[in-house]
């Protein structure tokens, strides 16, 4: 497919994880590729997106630093001089007692999930506007919709990026820009390897819990997310905004129960 051919994409948090699969599946399906994350890059997984995508520029800030971000954006237009697509994958997971948690670790976990979701949209939306048919998909959670054991922090950090996501679409549709958010499950990523990758210990059992949750009893792939953030990016979803689209594996469909209750009847 070639969906986005001639179309430049941002896509924030893209050195791994979610972001990286998603500037892969958008460099794949024809786009020029802006990444920008406060980490390099993994070399291998860069290089393959340079590799199929020439004119691909990679820009080192912190989301949560408004100088850094404008200074990238000015990067971007230089280097590409559009801007088609936004994608807000940048993210950091966090949280804890209440009455216990530091106010350092609020900080942290809002101002890159929140206000980092924020500056990247105030400074790639004169470009948008521009253009006045592009798409930005901020990546929020399924923890923004419901909420888990001691994630305060992070599920009110998501949950006031969907809530800014329908705010956007009110505001900027009527120009031009869909907006529309992701609410991943538990997805195998850097982020999130402490829990996915755990064989013993409690977060072993957290990783138990939590893809016990899932009906398809699983975690989610960054592959399976890229491809949901592809289309609604895409003219695919042009009929679509507004919208919090939950990729999730089934968690907030409902409990399964693995108890046979039809045995014996």
């Amino acid at each position: 497919m070639a969906r986005f051919d001639g179309k430049v994409a941002l896509v924030t948090g893209a050195a791994s994880g979610i972001g990286a699969a998603t500037a892969q599946r958008l460099v794949d399906e024809g786009a020029r590729v802006a990444g920008l994350d406060v980490q390099q890059p993994d070399a291998a997984s860069w290089k393959q997106v340079e590799e199929t995508a020439p004119g691909a520029s990679f820009h080192t800030a912190n989301v949560a630093v408004e100088a850094e971000v404008k200074a990238a954006a000015a990067e971007i237009r230089e280097a590409h001089g559009r801007l088609d697509i936004v994608v807000n994958a940048a993210g950091v997971a966090g949280g804890g007692d209440i009455e216990t948690l530091e106010e350092a670790e609020w900080d942290r976990i809002v101002d890159i999930n929140l206000k980092g979701t924020f500056l990247v949209c105030k400074h790639a939306l004169p470009m948008l506007v521009e253009t006045a048919a592009g798409a930005i998909v901020n990546i929020a959670s399924i923890e923004g919709l419901v909420a888990t054991d001691l994630s305060g922090p992070y599920g009110a950090s998501k949950g006031a990026v969907v809530q800014f996501t329908r705010n956007l679409a009110v505001d900027y549709t009527r120009r031009g820009i869909r907006c529309n958010c992701v609410c991943p499950g538990l997805v195998d990523t850097p982020m999130t390897e402490i829990v996915t990758q755990a064989t013993e210990g409690p977060f072993a059992e957290l990783r138990e819990d939590f893809v016990g949750r899932h009906l398809m009893r699983r975690a989610g792939r960054p592959e399976e997310l890229a491809a949901a953030i592809a289309f609604l990016a895409s003219d695919d979803a042009s009929f679509i905004t507004g919208a919090a689209l939950v990729v999730d594996g089934g968690w907030t469909a409902g409990a399964h129960s693995d108890i046979d209750i039809l045995s014996g009847v």
